[in-house]
């Protein structure tokens, strides 16, 4: 956003490039960043309701790379490193492209590869399009306006002004800002960027007003920063402020961390005000509906109300304050230091004296305040306890841990290309240790092992490596080209680290504005990157890299529009299904819909769905066998795919089809082997189909009855795996014995004469209620009584051949069913 300095008087002045093209796709940009960045950052969650909202934002940037790729017939050459980086860039698609050929997932394959593109694309324009001093004013203003305008709306909705879903999290009774992201830890790693841009400018903007303006920013971005509560990112800023102190001189090193230290305690001294005032207006505001979702709130704060106006004049007047201190130190300190430290500062070691002096202060100060309670006690409660907890055995640290673990499993199947896009959502829970929920591997190194295997994973960071090195040799080498380059440095670095232990990079706007700066921090060279080794013969060759360019992009942009199209169908035939339509009306859309993206099984599922339904009403088989065929499809492109495995259990189950039900089931235990309702599903109809041949005098029951004993026995010994997780560490999802585990296998215990087993087995759940709760009037709910009753009918008749009895608890089982008694005779007379 600073304006670079006016050339010498012997140059001649840089004339205003007025080029269509090169302003239409600056303008393109800034769309994408001021407006895409409010549909939650184009959050890539991995799930079905994701992808209409990728697959548009994916259009409208294609159309931006095509415009960029016109720009580039006048601006790319050969002989730079800059032509070696454009070419270079869309290895990183081609290792999502390569990882698709034995993809577990081919819609996520084509998705991650299309993001790939895109993201390629914004690199290759923050590397050419920074080209002018006009240009680069306007990119700054994207980059740092997009972001200012983030900070400012996540305060509107602390504030209780605004209310955006989810900008807010209240989690252990704190209220975490996230602003659009939805989650805080992203939203934290933007504002270290964002707050170190803001120093940088403060310290080397040579127009006072520019320097006044980010200072002010200082308070605002480091109140939102320390309200995110993120420990991950109190950990990485001050990596990521040594990462930057040594491309500064001594005296603006100096300068710089003074600015940081006048924003840290001047926001300290409002922060418990804004941090308690916040939450009592946030109590009033924010509703949450039973199951604890955010819903519209019945009022917003109002500006007049004094608990407002109070907020707003203690942060505005603080900004001001922080701004004026920083104002003082650019305008009278730094000269000083300037003054006295210009002969050291010419020395190479000068770079490293303050980032060494920084990580002795930043040892000494994490140390007093996480060992110190009574500086602890200065901060505001929540921050203090949150301070209190940073240590390798909280339990975000070592479900991290768990997750890269079973991450670098997932990668030793699949070790070369990866498992496609979307390869850890399909793939983690086959490999987990314990039966945690997470889509994302919460590391973008981990994240881009899965997808793209050791050569994805090598194509990725070698580029990213070979980017920095360029950067810090193009900068050590020409001190005369040194400038505002170093904010997109700052842009990059910062959310790099922080992704290394978070999911940043699934929201595609976080992730584009890491690729455009690590485009843009090289894109204001252009000698300086010269490799005559690397030109082409004729000049005409030149042209080679837009058309192809062009032709890429127009290829994905015909995939991508069909994609796109697909959603539109399935929309239209999802409101003609809540509208009640004929099959006939509702099935073409529907199939248009799978034509053009067959590799999305949620058309098939719900297709599938349909077709079971329609079979309800008219018992017409044909309907059967075309859901059967529509899940088999499905299976083909999604085979780690719960929902899938769920549809085929149900489909082979009304079909009557005992046998092929049990092969689903087992299917699913070995690929989902910590879900418990698999286990639960197996034990139940085990038991109940080895009774079933049993009776009827054929089969081989007593192998299923087997089976249900050895499931049965899975379960307790991944309880007692359970036992040796950290106490720390939080176990995930439900993993125990339930009562439904406990009848099926009282079934074959009562069958097979161990009374006494079944007994001690059933004895548990006879003290469940035996009638739907009331006001749970949900087919679970039936579903539990009738098992407790079943529960209990088996547990009477074990204890009448063992010569015992429980009256009263009969007498309950019949007030709760009258037909229970005729059953439980009828059990007692089965053996």
């Amino acid at each position: 956003m600073n304006r670079q300095p006016s050339p010498p008087k012997y140059v001649k002045k840089e004339e205003f490039d007025v080029s269509l093209l090169k302003w239409a796709a600056i303008l393109m940009a800034g769309i994408f960043f001021f407006f895409y960045s409010f549909r939650t950052g184009l959050f890539n969650g991995y799930g079905f309701s994701f992808e209409k909202k990728l697959v548009g934002a994916a259009l409208f940037s294609l159309i931006f790379i095509l415009v960029m790729s016109l720009q580039l017939f006048k601006t790319w050459k050969d002989k730079s490193w800059k032509s070696v980086l454009s070419i270079g860039i869309w290895l990183l698609p081609l290792s999502f492209a390569l990882s698709s050929i034995n993809a577990v997932s081919d819609n996520y394959a084509n998705i991650m590869t299309m993001i790939s593109c895109l993201l390629a694309g914004f690199f290759v324009f923050g590397l050419y399009f920074n080209d002018s001093k006009y240009t680069r004013v306007a990119l700054e203003f994207i980059l740092m306006g997009s972001s200012y305008v983030l900070v400012w709306f996540g305060i509107l909705n602390l504030f209780g002004q605004h209310w955006y879903p989810d900008a807010l999290w209240f989690q252990m009774e704190n209220y975490r800002m996230t602003s659009v992201f939805q989650y805080p830890n992203t939203y934290a790693a933007l504002l270290i960027a964002v707050m170190l841009a803001s120093a940088f400018y403060a310290t080397h903007a040579k127009n006072a007003w520019w320097k006044g303006i980010h200072a002010f920013m200082l308070v605002p971005v480091f109140i939102s920063f320390m309200l995110t509560y993120s420990r991950a990112a109190l950990v990485i800023i001050p990596v990521a402020v040594l990462a930057t102190l040594p491309f500064m001189r001594l005296s603006k090193q100096i300068a710089y961390i003074l600015h940081l230290v006048v924003t840290v305690i001047v926001s300290f001294s409002i922060l418990s005000l804004i941090e308690t005032k916040s939450a009592a207006i946030l109590k009033q505001v924010l509703r949450f509906n039973e199951s604890g979702s955010q819903v519209p709130p019945e009022k917003l704060a109002s500006m007049g109300s004094a608990e407002v106006l109070t907020l707003w004049g203690v942060l505005i007047g603080s900004s001001i304050v922080a701004s004026a201190l920083c104002l003082t130190v650019s305008r009278w300190i730094e000269p000083w230091l300037e003054s006295k430290l210009h002969n050291f500062s010419e020395r190479k070691l000068s770079y490293i004296i303050a980032p060494a002096a920084m990580i002795i202060l930043a040892a000494g100060g994490a140390a007093i305040v996480l060992s110190s309670s009574m500086v602890r006690g200065l901060l505001p409660p929540n921050l203090a306890d949150r301070l209190e907890n940073i240590s390798f055995k909280q339990h975000s640290v070592l479900e991290r841990g768990t997750f890269y673990e079973n991450g670098f499993k997932i990668a030793a199947d699949y070790p070369l290309l990866g498992g496609g896009g979307g390869a850890w959502n399909a793939l983690y829970q086959k490999y987990q240790s314990n039966p945690y929920t997470s889509n994302q591997a919460h590391s973008y190194f981990i994240q881009t092992l899965v997808e793209t295997g050791y050569v994805g994973l090598v194509l990725h960071f070698g580029f990213f490596a070979l980017a920095f090195i360029l950067f810090i040799r193009t900068w050590i080498r020409h001190p005369e080209k040194r400038g505002n380059q170093l904010v997109y440095y700052i842009f990059a670095v910062s959310l790099l680290l922080h992704s290394l232990f978070d999911f940043d990079m699934s929201y595609i706007t976080i992730a584009a504005l890491f690729f455009f700066s690590l485009g843009s921090m090289l894109g204001g060279y252009e000698k300086e990157l010269a490799l005559p080794a690397f030109h082409f013969k004729k000049p005409s060759l030149n042209r080679i890299y837009p058309i192809a360019l062009m032709v890429l992009t127009v290829s994905i942009g015909v995939i991508n529009y069909r994609s796109y199209a697909s959603y539109l169908q399935f929309d239209k035939a999802l409101a003609m299904g809540q509208e009640q339509r004929s099959i006939e009306e509702i099935f073409p859309p529907l199939d248009r819909a799978i034509e053009l993206s067959p590799s999305n099984t949620q058309y098939l599922l719900v297709k599938a769905d349909w077709l079971t339904q329609v079979y309800n009403q008219t018992k017409n088989a044909e309907y059967l066998m075309q859901a059967e065929k529509s899940l088999q499809q499905a299976q083909l492109h999604e085979p780690y795919s719960r929902q899938i495995i769920q549809a085929r259990y149900q489909n082979s189950a009304i079909k009557g089809e005992s046998d092929q039900s049990l092969a689903v089931i087992e299917e699913g235990l070995t690929k989902f082997p910590w879900d418990i309702s698999l286990y639960e599903m197996g034990i139940k109809q085990y038991a109940e189909t080895g009774l079933a041949e049993k009776k009827a005098g054929n089969g081989d029951y007593a192998a299923k009855w087997k089976r249900t004993e050895d499931l049965y026995q899975d379960i307790l010994a991944g309880m007692d795996k359970l036992k040796d997780l950290p106490k720390e560490q939080l176990q995930g999802k439900r993993f125990d014995v339930a009562p439904i585990s406990r009848q099926g296998l009282g079934i074959v215990l009562y069958h097979t004469q161990r009374y006494q087993e079944a007994v001690d087995l059933l004895k548990p759940i006879t003290s469940d209620s035996l009638v739907p709760d009331p006001a749970n009037s949900t087919s679970e709910e039936a579903e539990r009584a009738s098992i407790a009753r079943q529960a209990v009918r088996f547990y009477l008749a074990s204890l009448h051949h063992l010569g015992q009895n429980d009256e009263p608890l009969k007498e309950k089982l019949i007030q709760a069913d009258s037909n229970e008694e005729n059953l439980l005779n009828q059990l007692v007379a089965e053996e």
